[in-house]
C-alpha cells in the first residue's frame, strides 16, 4: 500500500501568504492513519502563529488533505515526496 502524504495549509486572516507543511510518515499508510496527526499539527501551527504579536486576535483557517502519490502528482504535481 502507498504511504500517505499530509498537506496542510494555514491562512491568517488579512495576510498575504499562506503557511503550508507538508508531513510524510512511514506510519501514514492509510488515510485514517494520516488524519490522527491533523489536530496535534494544527494545534501546533496555530500555537506559532499565536505567539506573533501582530497575528493575535485574526483568524485562523486550516485546509488539510491526505494524499498518496498519485493524488500529490495530478494536484501538485510532486513527483517525488523528498522534493
Amino acid at each position: 500500500m502507498d504511504a500517505f502524504t499530509m498537506i496542510i495549509l494555514a491562512c491568517v486572516a488579512g495576510e498575504p501568504k499562506c503557511t503550508s507543511a507538508r508531513v510524510a510518515e512511514t506510519q501514514f499508510t492509510s488515510i485514517e492513519a494520516c488524519e490522527a496527526r491533523i489536530d496535534a499539527i494544527a494545534t501546533e501551527m496555530t500555537r506559532k502563529l499565536g505567539q506573533r504579536p501582530e497575528l493575535k486576535g485574526r483568524e485562523v483557517t486550516y485546509d488539510v488533505s491526505c494524499m498518496d502519490r498519485k493524488q500529490l502528482l495530478q494536484t501538485f504535481g510532486i513527483a517525488d515526496l523528498d522534493t
